[in-house]
């Protein structure tokens, strides 16, 4: 069995990067300067500008996982944001070359898509705060980059790491069940399981956070929309155009580096969705909703063996005792969870409007939250052994 390292998760902190990368090297200066300013430029409505009068760098040099990590999140963070900060009916429907040939090279390189990702904003973008403890308002973890202005951002991305910080010991104790099945110890699984138990209090626990420092309507109002993919508005039927000939660009700029990318053949699918393009070597078109979803609840999922018609086994009583309970608790979470959409986005949609009307009560996959959720929550118990 691989190790947790290999898949570039840690016991200790989950899935968050520890020591992330702020910046990349002086030759891709241009990138870390735009992030940077990526809340001044939504603010005065300037960054589809500053794009354009981006060069067209490659990616020849960054050599190591940490700074294709951070290339992908810069080149991500900046696509979403050129996308959607008009809201709809202000959404562009291709990406300039600059951006969307090396970050569809980036993606190629890491396996990822070209798109936002729960990676991007949360995972590899928190680091310890360095304010004192007592001043620690909204988390002791702090962010590294904000896609827009507002000042919500801080308490979404901070808290969502804590909860992935949270999730670490039940990767644990998931790595120590599976080890225990060859050669099988029955009592080592089962206290791993009963182990589940009592992580997953904490780490329901960390949800509740997010009602006291998160702020509702901004959230809803201005966040959202950053989130959502190329799967609304103009976006619903054709999705996004990414550009990948240099000669596209309408600057000069890039004189000395549009000659060390060559042009590859588009790819007719979509990296994020079933849907079959006609494209050529100058774009490729993708459509898909967000890839901002976290994946401890998919992993609880896969271990368990959650599904409609489960067919499972258990030697022991205790046993299955425990896993009935990491179910429960499995549910308790999301039940917890369709709380918080409640407070977040179907309060909201009443009082406030979507910047995309599309997201009104439907997550930024698409699906109608209350009925998409609740049928989700109500299939975990299903797979519960009698």
């Amino acid at each position: 069995m691989n190790s947790l390292e290999s898949y570039c998760l840690s016991f200790k902190t989950g899935a968050i990067v520890e020591n992330p990368m702020k910046t990349l090297p002086s030759k891709w200066k241009a990138w870390n300067t735009l992030i940077d300013r990526l809340p001044e430029l939504s603010r005065n409505r300037s960054l589809r500008k500053e794009v354009e009068s981006l060069p067209l760098l490659d990616l020849d040099g960054l050599d190591n996982h940490k700074e294709l990590r951070l290339a992908h999140k810069i080149l991500a963070f900046i696509t979403s944001v050129y996308v959607w900060q008009d809201g709809e009916g202000g959404e562009t429907e291709s990406l300039p070359v600059q951006i969307a040939k090396p970050l569809l090279q980036v993606s190629d390189r890491l396996g990822i898509q070209p798109i936002l990702t729960n990676e991007d904003l949360v995972i590899s973008n928190c680091i310890p705060s360095t304010l004192p403890t007592e001043e620690q308002s909204l988390s002791f973890l702090q962010s590294i980059h904000k896609p827009t202005y507002h000042g919500s951002w801080e308490a979404f991305i901070t808290l969502s790491a804590e909860c992935e910080l949270f999730f670490a010991p039940i990767l644990l104790e998931i790595m120590n069940a599976i080890k225990a099945q060859d050669p099988l110890n029955e009592d080592a699984i089962t206290e791993c399981l009963e182990n589940i138990v009592k992580a997953f209090v904490q780490f329901r626990n960390a949800l509740k956070n997010f009602y006291g420092k998160l702020n509702s309507e901004e959230f809803y109002v201005d966040l959202r929309p950053i989130l959502c993919g190329w799967s609304h508005g103009k976006l619903k039927d054709k999705g996004l155009t990414y550009e990948t000939n240099s000669q596209h660009i309408n600057n000069n700029n890039n004189d000395k580096n549009e000659n060390k990318i060559e042009n590859t053949k588009a790819i007719s699918s979509c990296p994020f969705s079933g849907q079959q393009y006609t494209s050529n070597t100058d774009r490729r078109k993708c459509i898909g909703a967000s890839a901002a979803q976290s994946i401890t609840i998919q992993t609880c999922d896969a271990f368990f063996q959650i599904k409609h018609d489960p067919v499972a086994e258990s030697k022991s009583s205790r046993m299955r005792t425990a896993y009935n309970q990491c179910l429960q608790s499995l549910w308790n979470f999301r039940n917890a969870h369709i709380s918080l959409v409640k407070r977040f986005i179907i309060q909201p949609s009443q009082s406030a409007d979507a910047r995309i009307k599309q997201l009104d009560i439907k997550g930024t996959g698409g699906q109608c939250l209350n009925v998409f959720l609740q049928r989700v929550r109500d299939a975990t118990l299903s797979a519960s052994l009698d």
